[in-house]
C-alpha cells in the first residue's frame, strides 16, 4: 500500500472513531450530554489524557469509555507501527536506490556528464536520455532537480559540479564527454579547468552566458563553447529566409524524422572502410547512406570527393534513414 493510502486509512479510522464516540456518548448519557461533551470525552478517552469525567458516568457510558480506551490503544499502536513502518520503508528504499545508482555510476566508462540541471541542461539531458539512455550523469545542487530526474531513473548526483570530489563521484575520469551548464561563466570556466586536469582529451561542451566568456572557456580547454544568445539569434535569422531547411536541420539532427536523420561515426582500424576510398567503397549500394562530411584531426571535409581515401579514427557525419543508418553501422566496425 502507498503511503499516501496509509495516511488516508488512518485519518478515515481516526475520524469514525470520533464521531461514533461522540454520538455513542449522546445517546447512551441522554440528552444532558451535549455533542460537544461526547467529543471532548471521546477524544481524552481515545488519546488516554487522564482529565476528568465531564459528568458522571453511568454503567453504560462507563462499558462505553472501557470500550473506547481499548479501541484507542490499539489504534495508537497501529498508528504507531505504520508511521514507522513508512518511515522505515522510505529511508531504507532512499538508502538502497542511492547504494544501487553509486554502484551503477561506478560501472559508467565512455559515458557523458551534464553539470547542472537548469532550462538548457534540461534539453541535453532529454536528448541523452532518448539516445544514449544510463550512459549520462547529471550533477545539481538542488535537491528537488536531482530527486525529479532520479524518479525519472536518470543517474543524478546531489552535490556542487565545482567540487573534484563530485566529479569523481560522477566518473569524470572514465567519462567521454562533458556539458557544463552551469548558471554562472566563472563556474563554468572552473569546471571546465578541472575536469581538463582529471582527463585531458576528455571532450567538453561549455555554455557561455558572456559573449567574452567565449575565448576565455576555449583557453581553459573547452572543445566546443555554445552562448545561447548567438546561437538564438542565428536560428531565428534562419528560420527568416530558410525555414524548411531548418526544419529538416532539427528533424535530421534530433533523429525525430522517420524520412531522415544524422549520426556520426569513427572508422575503425582493419574496418571495411579504413584505407578504401570513397568511389570504391560502394557506400550508398551497401547501406544507402549519404557520407556528408569527414572529420580528420583538426579538419573537416565537406561533401568529400570520390577520391578521398579513409583512414581510421575519421568522424563521418552520415545522413540517411534509421535503416539506412543502421546498416552502414558494420562499414565501420572492424571486420
Amino acid at each position: 500500500m502507498q503511503i499516501q493510502q496509509r495516511l488516508i486509512t488512518l485519518t478515515f479510522a481516526l475520524l469514525l472513531l470520533l464521531f461514533c464516540g461522540t454520538v455513542s456518548y449522546r445517546l447512551v448519557e441522554g440528552d444532558h450530554w451535549t455533542l460537544l461533551d461526547g467529543l471532548f470525552m471521546t477524544v481524552i478517552t481515545l488519546f488516554t489524557v487522564g482529565y476528568s469525567e465531564v459528568h458522571t458516568l453511568s454503567s453504560g457510558g462507563r462499558m462505553l469509555t472501557i470500550t473506547l480506551i481499548l479501541l484507542g490503544v490499539g489504534f495508537m499502536a497501529y498508528a504507531a507501527s505504520t508511521i514507522a513502518q513508512m518511515l522505515f520503508e522510505g529511508k531504507l528504499r532512499e538508502i538502497w536506490g542511492l547504494k544501487k545508482m553509486r554502484k551503477q555510476i561506478n560501472e559508467l566508462k565512455n559515458h557523458y556528464i551534464v553539470c547542472g540541471a537548469g532550462k538548457t541542461a534540461q534539453e541535453i539531458i532529454k536528448s541523452l536520455n532518448a539516445n544514449a539512455p544510463d550512459q549520462f550523469v547529471v550533477i545539481d545542487i538542488d535537491r528537488s532537480r536531482i530527486e525529479k530526474l532520479q524518479q525519472d531513473n536518470i543517474f543524478a548526483i546531489e552535490g556542487d559540479a565545482t567540487s573534484d570530489a563530485v566529479l569523481i563521484e560522477a566518473g569524470i575520469e572514465r567519462a567521454a564527454g562533458l556539458a557544463v551548464t552551469l548558471p554562472t561563466d566563472a563556474d563554468n570556466l572552473f569546471v571546465t579547468l578541472s575536469a581538463k586536469g582529471f582527463k585531458s582529451d576528455l571532450f567538453v561542451v561549455a555554455k557561455a552566458e558572456k559573449i567574452d566568456s567565449i575565448a576565455k572557456l576555449r583557453k581553459a580547454g573547452a572543445s566546443k563553447v555554445v552562448s545561447p544568445n548567438i546561437i538564438a539569434g542565428a536560428r531565428m535569422a534562419s528560420m527568416l529566409y530558410r525555414p524548411t531547411v531548418v526544419d529538416f536541420m532539427d528533424a535530421a539532427l534530433a533523429g525525430d524524422s522517420k524520412a531522415m536523420m544524422m549520426e556520426e561515426f569513427r572508422i575503425q582500424n582493419n574496418s571495411y572502410l579504413d584505407g578504401k576510398a570513397l568511389k570504391d567503397a560502394e557506400i550508398r549500394q551497401r547501406s544507402g547512406a549519404i557520407i556528408v562530411s569527414v572529420r580528420r584531426e583538426s579538419e573537416t571535409i565537406v561533401n568529400p570527393l570520390p577520391s578521398l581515401v579513409f583512414k581510421s579514427c575519421d568522424i563521418l557525419v552520415v545522413l540517411g534513414t534509421s535503416e539506412q543508418i543502421k546498416n552502414f553501422l558494420p562499414l565501420t566496425t572492424v571486420k
